[in-house]
């Protein structure tokens, strides 16, 4: 059930009305009967992965929980010796539980998603040693938004772990948390303590919350069917048809892939974030005008940002906080007497494990590693020559209010990121060297005639685009353009309403000329 369909906006709808008229009590209900159905219907018999996932956290944080509680209760009866010793164990053991817990929800996830990969890992190695075909190659089906509920359901239990939650009783509360419809298929990950509270509270229907709602389901429509869909059809036709490319082709066709990415991550999360707000249910953002970045650090903090915060939370931060890496710091500090380097190392250090989990989250394949890291080496070289960056600025007096060196940071940030577009978009590592050595070296240069296939299609996609821009630039302004629209008169609201709906019915592209464009970001 394809979230831009109208079975699944006819299924939201019907969800919303029996949400409102149930009993305030019974509408966690609802949503959980909702999430249920959805899942069902997309993923099958596959669905029995879901719930094995959430009875895992369930059962650990359920025992972490216990032994909190545990500790709590005996230490009154120690003296402050044994206290300190009886914590000591206990801490020892919750770590142990969180740690097998954690990974045998991890594990579902690798053994569907990752087993091919490590297989070939395994051949390869055993090829070396003329021992072919060891591991056999399966043919695996996944299930709906696997890596999006995995990742949050470890943040359930490990939140327990650190007690930043109480452990929740009912079971089924926790499998609305992981299964919740709305975010299931693209995510934002959200934290079990920030969704769990919106549950438990009564929603009223609100009118204006309703009609913003729908605003920014169609504008994520708008985004998608018009922009991102109609882009696709012409890239897809580029890279599935290329065979010599010229560095002009090769570079408009990266970039109209990075627009279509964005307009077809952004607008699933609107649609998500719309429906989600039906209920009254705010899901984290995940989106602020990346475009707009000065530099590539920038743009991840603003680019699919609740993947990033989830990385810093349960990546960084545990590896920072490990036994091994306070020894890496120590030998960094004993050994390399240079301040920056000394500062450098270490943080380059722990990292490596976060843009390493980044690459691998989206794909079983070398390929989206390589992606990771990519950021990873551009970030890390960043920070090493910030000091030389920061003297050329102040020898060339430039101020940090210099819009036009604003301007080149913006667009420098823009290339370096359409580099790992090409990547991300690339089949495998040597599809992606064969379109830059070919770019690079064809002098002949090439027919662009496949940029404009359509010119009815050249005229919407610019007029979208101007539109997006423009409604950027005023969200980076700091102005919430729904707040604007609640203050407007009665029937400004329904013009705007009027306008996407009938911009996505008239100019959407699907139909006869059109085949289905799937959410590019719902396999992963």
């Amino acid at each position: 059930m394809e979230i831009t369909t109208l079975v699944f906006l006819a299924f939201v709808g019907l969800s919303c009305l029996v949400y409102y008229v149930v009993p305030k009590k019974f509408q966690w209900c609802v949503l959980l009967v909702s999430s249920l159905v959805f899942f069902v219907s997309s993923s099958a018999l596959l669905t029995v992965y879901m719930l094995a996932t959430t009875g895992i956290v369930y059962t650990g944080a359920r025992i972490i929980q216990k032994n909190k509680d545990l500790f709590i209760e005996k230490k009154k009866e120690l003296t402050k010796e044994e206290k300190k010793n009886f914590k000591a164990k206990n801490k020892k053991k919750q770590k142990t539980l969180v740690a097998i817990f954690s990974v045998l929800a991890i594990a579902i996830l690798v053994a569907l998603k990752y087993c091919n990969f490590l297989g070939g890992i395994v051949n390869s190695v055993a090829g070396i040693f003329t021992l072919n075909h060891l591991i056999p190659e399966f043919n695996i089906l996944l299930p709906l938004g696997i890596s999006y509920y995995t990742l949050m359901s470890v943040s359930y239990i490990v939140d327990v772990y650190r007690g930043l939650i109480v452990a929740e009783k009912n079971p089924l509360r926790v499998l609305l948390y992981v299964s919740y419809f709305p975010h299931i298929v693209e995510g934002p990950f959200d934290r079990y303590k920030d969704l769990d509270v919106q549950f438990r509270t009564p929603h009223k229907f609100d009118y204006e919350r309703f009609t913003g709602s729908i605003v920014i389901i169609l504008f994520g429509l708008f985004k998608k069917l018009v922009i991102a869909d109609r882009i696709g059809f012409i890239v897809s036709d580029y890279f599935d048809n290329v065979t010599e490319t010229s560095l002009i082709g090769l570079s408009i066709a990266t970039i109209m892939y990075t627009i279509q990415l964005y307009m077809d991550f952004s607008g699933c999360i609107d649609i998500v974030a719309g429906v989600s707000e039906l209920f009254g249910i705010k899901v984290a953002e995940n989106f602020r005008q990346p475009f707009f970045s000065k530099s590539i650090n920038e743009f991840w903090r603003r680019w699919h940002i609740t993947l990033g915060l989830w990385l810093k939370e349960y990546v960084f931060y545990p590896v920072t906080l490990s036994g091994h890496f306070k020894k890496v710091n120590q030998f960094v500090k004993k050994h390399i007497k240079n301040v920056t380097l000394a500062t450098f190392v270490p943080a380059a250090y722990s990292l490596f494990f976060v843009w390493f989990c980044n690459g691998l989250w989206h794909g079983a394949s070398v390929k989206f590693i390589a992606y990771g890291l990519y950021y990873y080496v551009l970030m890390m070289l960043g920070e090493l020559f910030t000091p030389l960056f920061n003297k050329t600025k102040n020898k060339l007096h430039i101020k940090e209010d210099n819009k036009l060196f604003a301007l080149f940071q913006i667009l420098r940030t823009f290339f370096i990121v359409n580099i790992g577009m090409l990547l991300f978009r690339s089949v495998g590592l040597f599809d992606f060297y064969s379109y830059v050595s070919s770019a690079i070296f064809n002098l002949k240069g090439s027919d662009l005639s496949w940029i404009v296939p359509e010119h009815f299609d050249l005229v919407i996609i610019s007029l979208g685009l101007i539109l997006v821009f423009i409604i950027s630039i005023i969200k980076e302004r700091g102005i919430n353009i729904i707040e604007v629209l609640n203050r407007r008169i009665f029937i400004f609201k329904w013009i705007v309403v009027l306008f996407l709906l009938f911009s996505v019915l008239l100019t959407g592209a699907f139909g006869v000329d059109y085949g289905e464009a799937a959410a590019i970001y719902a396999q992963f």
